[in-house]
């Protein structure tokens, strides 16, 4: 017999010509696809009121998305924004339903928890911010919603299960060397180094699947775990992979024996603190009746409330976050901004040097809303000002020769080693006239960190600067720049806004 049809019901149907022919009926088979695809349109195009608020939710993540991501992963989620060509890694193409963070199995798509997850809090070591530090929790379900749209995946496919973690394993010595040997059995040496110091001999010569550097990270930093860097979020990554990257799913591995590798990572991890810290806080500068003058240590700073702001790095061979902390006072005439940050090592101007400096630059915007204009050098017709501090040999370096050389003075205007500039968006970034240079600085390196402090008359007659004033409130971001790290130009570490109030 040329087909088994047992099991399937063979119905006669007869055509008004008379013509008798069988109709045969596979119940079970059109049965399980039928659900499967009443499901797939239930959750693309639900009915009625649910509808209706899904609709809306998109739209909503549509606002949201033309705000806060378009700048990086561009208007159809293809990761071409105008920001991308400055970032390392390239932000995700979200056109392509290739997810590196997820529950689910390798190759499958993330389920809206994932997704939630990422947004939420941001990816160490890259430029993706923690969103959920400044927006609410209704706008980043509507951003999960939109961006499923920019692949056809999510419209013909449904998230696959989320993988368990299982029950993990006291962490004691057992547990920690069975991982070392699994560790080496697994060959993950040959990317991370013997000890996951990143040092493999495959290390630099890896690319992802569009063909991109692919970076390998320090195991021995957890403040840069990608997808997380507790004990479940550690297994999950290696029973899943990342997609898309060289870093493989071990899901063939034993459950016990994926713990006993995530505890000998977390031996090898190196202890140091990761601040808690939002990405966006409030920085009041508070009146005083003394005199403010450039001195880094001058007394007036005593008492005043420090801020600590969170930097992230724009390419991810810069490291981990840097903390900067803010002070800022006023005499109803002058303001000033005292800036502290922890530096090893003094880099600035001086005969053979590499000409990469120690920097810090501010960032002001007279607008109060840090949704009315992108952090990253502003927006057409957005402009902001910005104080552009460099260690040139000018700048004070405890145990270190002053330099009278003036051709290591790297600012062309004066000894002040400031410049004032301003941006309406990337490559449209312009140096202010002579006349327009008002901001006077003065920085200090001491006990393996820099103080600086700038200082400018409230009011100017430029039309380019910033203009402050009593009970005033706008916004101000930050940048940093190491010289050892060869940071230099749009290779940085920036914040996001912070809110700035004038008592």
């Amino acid at each position: 017999m040329l087909f088994d049809l047992t099991g399937f019901k063979i119905l006669p149907v007869i055509i008004p010509d008379g013509i008798l022919f069988l109709s045969i009926f596979f119940p079970q088979v059109f049965a399980n696809e039928s659900k499967t695809i009443e499901r797939l349109i239930e959750l693309t195009e639900p009915r009625g009121r649910d509808a209706q608020e899904k609709v809306e939710r998109i739209k909503e993540g549509e606002k949201a998305y033309l705000r806060f991501c378009v700048h990086c992963h561009g208007l159809h989620g293809q990761g071409n924004g105008k920001a991308s060509s400055y970032l390392r890694p390239l932000p995700r193409d979200l056109s392509l339903g290739i997810f590196k963070f997820r529950s689910t199995p390798s190759n499958a798509l993330p389920r809206n928890e994932d997704l939630y997850r990422t947004i939420k809090k941001g990816v160490p070591g890259t430029a993706m911010p923690a969103w959920g530090d400044v927006l609410a929790e209704e706008t980043l379900m509507s951003l999960v919603e939109y961006i499923k749209y920019f692949s056809d995946r999510f419209q013909i496919e449904t998230p696959d299960f989320k993988m368990s973690a299982g029950l993990e394993p006291p962490y004691e010595k057992h547990s920690v060397d069975k991982g070392k040997v699994l560790y080496k059995e697994l060959r993950c040496g040959r990317c991370h180094g013997e000890k996951g110091e990143r040092s493999g001999r495959l290390e630099n010569k890896l690319t992802d699947a569009w063909g991109n550097p692919s970076v390998v990270y320090d195991l021995k930093k957890p403040g840069l775990y990608k997808a997380g860097f507790s004990s479940e979020e550690i297994y999950h990554t290696l029973v899943t992979g990342m997609d898309g990257t060289p870093m493989s799913a071990y899901d063939y591995v034993a459950s016990e024996d994926l713990w006993h590798l995530v505890h000998f990572l977390q031996s090898q991890q190196k202890s140091e603190e990761i601040p808690p810290l939002r990405m966006s806080q409030k920085i009041v500068s508070y009146p005083t009746s003394k005199k403010i003058g450039l001195s880094p240590e001058a007394p007036v700073w005593q008492g005043i409330k420090s801020v600590p702001v969170k930097l992230r790095a724009l390419k991810s061979a810069s490291g981990k976050p840097a903390v900067i902390n803010i002070q800022s006072i006023h005499d109803f005439k002058h303001i000033a901004f005292r800036l502290q940050w922890k530096d090893e090592t003094p880099d600035t101007a001086e005969p053979g040097a590499r000409f990469y400096m120690d920097a810090a630059a501010l960032q002001f915007s007279s607008r109060s809303g840090f949704d009315s204009i992108y952090y990253g050098m502003g927006e057409r017709k957005k402009p902001v000002n910005i104080w552009h501090w460099k260690a040139d040999s000018f700048q004070k370096v405890e145990g270190r020769l002053r330099i009278k050389n003036k051709w290591v003075a790297v600012n062309p205007f004066s000894e002040k080693s400031v410049e004032e500039m301003n941006a309406s968006g990337f490559g449209a970034l312009t140096v202010q006239s002579l006349e327009d240079q008002q901001v006077t600085g003065k920085g200090i390196w001491k006990n393996g960190g820099w103080t600086v402090v700038l200082l400018r008359n409230l009011k100017t007659a430029s039309p380019f600067d910033v203009q402050f004033r009593e009970s005033m409130n706008g916004l101000v971001a930050f940048a940093l720049w190491d010289g050892k790290q060869k940071e230099k130009n749009a290779n940085k570490k920036v914040s996001f806004w912070q809110q700035l109030q004038i008592q």
